[in-house]
């Protein structure tokens, strides 16, 4: 890996229409094919690192910057917003936004057209990405007219076309069902295992995010970093809660059955965690009992629905014999993908 394929030294950034800067004395060095998440909570300057990497600040949002910001060794404020296209390929939270063509084929092939390359050499270049990021049967589909994760998938394709050596993802799971989440996930790992590109990742999703396998998670409060280690050393500590930004549920599990969380415990992927055994005693002990406590308690039914239908239209039912209980105290939650009824 390269040193400081990605630089900021002492970076500010205030927004001309703001009394106070967003991002505040940013130091961080990023090498060449790391996988980053940032994270932090709304209004921590996730975002504006994004905008100030893609070359939104100053071109769409101006104001005023201090300190040095520097892509593949170039200082980015020297840089075009076309120059800079060329080393940062973003997939925005809002897909839709970024679509240019009337086909998923005429859009993955847009800025091969711009750049005069060849029919043939651009048809196989698309089909080429389209296979990448398993999106070949929609060419001539509407991109409009995809689901989430068919979207971000024609985005991606049509950023791969470029060849850049960043990929930046502005809280891509944000419009996503859990289960395309994750295939999300897995193929932006896929991706990078193919293509050695640096990728970071700005998401809400932090358990989520996981899948990718991070190299270090960098944890923004208020503009500035206040974090920026290993998964494992995070998770080890407190400082996700202090921020009040929620752990890993197994995290949180971990800590609920009384165990002292170590960094070489493993603890970025719950597949890969290390217990002792008398670690995972604890945690026996702790789930049986917080079972059997449960068992011995009867509460009351405060909510009970039974063999409930309901559709907007007369045509179609969205919900067909739903039949539950909510019981006093309880904690329930409903899942389901997109369109489910929840």
């Amino acid at each position: 890996m390269e040193d400081k394929f990605i630089s900021f030294q002492d970076y500010t950034f205030q927004y001309r229409a703001q009394s106070e800067p967003t991002l505040k004395h940013i130091n961080l060095d990023i090498k060449k094919g790391e996988r980053i998440v940032i994270i932090g909570a709304s209004g921590s300057g996730k975002s504006t690192i994004a905008h100030s990497l893609n070359g939104l600040i100053p071109f769409s949002y101006p104001g005023e910057s201090t300190g040095t910001l520097t892509i593949c060794g170039k200082e980015v404020k020297t840089l075009s917003i076309f120059e800079l296209s060329q080393y940062v390929g973003t997939v925005l939270q809002d897909t839709d936004g970024q679509f240019i063509g009337m086909t998923v084929l005429e859009d993955i092939a847009f800025s091969m057209e711009n750049n005069c390359v060849p029919q043939d050499e651009m048809i196989q270049k698309t089909r080429e990405e389209a296979v990448k990021v398993q999106i070949l049967e929609k060419l001539d589909a509407s991109p409009h007219q995809l689901s989430g994760g068919q979207k971000q998938r024609v985005s991606l394709a049509g950023i791969l076309v470029n060849n850049v050596p960043i990929l930046l993802f502005d809280e891509p799971l944000a419009n996503l069902d859990p289960y395309a989440g994750k295939k999300s996930i897995e193929l932006i790992d896929q991706i990078q295992k193919q293509t050695d590109t640096t990728v970071i990742l700005i998401e809400h999703r932090l358990e989520d995010a996981l899948h990718m396998g991070a190299d270090r998670i960098i944890l923004m409060e208020d503009g500035a970093i206040i974090a920026d280690e290993p998964p494992s050393v995070l998770f080890a500590s407190e400082k996700l809660k202090e921020a009040g930004i929620r752990e890993p549920l197994y995290i949180t599990a971990l800590k609920y059955g009384g165990c002292m969380l170590e960094p070489s415990m493993k603890l970025e992927k719950i597949q890969d965690l290390l217990l002792e055994e008398e670690q995972k005693k604890q945690m026996r002990q702790w789930f049986f009992y917080r079972k059997k406590e449960k068992k011995e308690e009867e509460k009351q039914v405060i909510l009970s629905v039974e063999d409930i239908h309901f559709g907007y239209t007369e045509e179609k039912e969205n919900l067909s014999h739903i039949s539950f209980t909510v019981k006093e105290g309880e904690m329930i939650s409903i899942v389901g993908k997109n369109g489910a009824g929840k």
